[in-house]
Order: C-alpha cells, then structure tokens, then sequence
C-alpha cells in the first residue's frame, strides 16, 4: 500500500522569496513551451501537486485564475535547465519555481531517484 501524504495548503499567498522565483523563471527561455509555473510543489504517486501561474489551458472559457492549485497527470520525465527543474507530463510541460517547506524537497529526490532506477534498468 503505497504511504499516506497528507498535503494542506494554508494559503494560495506566497512569500516574496517564492515570487521572485517565479519571476526570474518567466523571464528565461527554455527548449520546450511552459503549460505553467509551479510554487510549493510537491511529489505525490509521480503527479507534482502546488499552486500554479500562468497556466495555459486549451479553452479560454475555463480558464483558472493565478494562485489556483493544480495536480498534475503522471510525471513522464524531469530535467534542469538553468536554475530550474521542468516536468513533462501527458499535459504539457510544468516549471518548479519552488518545492513545498516539509516534504517538497524530499519528495521531488525520490521523483529523481526512481527515474534513475529505471534508466538503469533500460
């Protein structure tokens, strides 16, 4: 049975820290289109889970605003470009701004971890 994480999220606010992430991560150019930013991400059952800017949806009339909280489709591959670590899901192709305080961090090394193993098994 996989292990219970219970995620709460107090406040779509975020710090200035977390801001100025954001910000210098939409001023770079990366090799692949950004669906969204993500801040106070975390890992759970290869999906990434926190709160999303800049998202962009397929239909206008739907569309979410800024500071809404998102969880992802599975995670098909991470990588760092620059300062930042992308995600590539079935969706579109996410960015890490930053990692939730108390369980971010470690879940997005176990995310990596379990991609090196499968490397190495292939």
């Amino acid at each position: 049975m996989p292990e219970i994480i219970e995620v709460e999220f107090h406040s779509k606010y975020l710090s200035d820290f977390q801001l100025s992430r954001l910000v210098q991560a939409s001023l770079r150019k990366y090799t692949v289109a950004i669906t969204a930013f993500i801040s106070d991400a975390v890992i759970i059952e290869n999906r990434c889970l926190g709160v999303f800017f800049d998202h962009l949806q397929e239909h206008e009339a739907y569309r979410t605003a800024n500071g809404g909280i998102i969880c992802t489709t599975i995670i098909q591959r991470a990588w760092k470009e620059g300062r930042f670590w992308l995600l590539e899901t079935g969706e579109g192709n996410y960015l890490i701004g930053s990692l939730k305080r108390g369980g971010g961090r470690r879940s997005f090394l176990e995310l990596l971890r379990s991609c090196e193993r499968l490397k190495s098994e292939n």
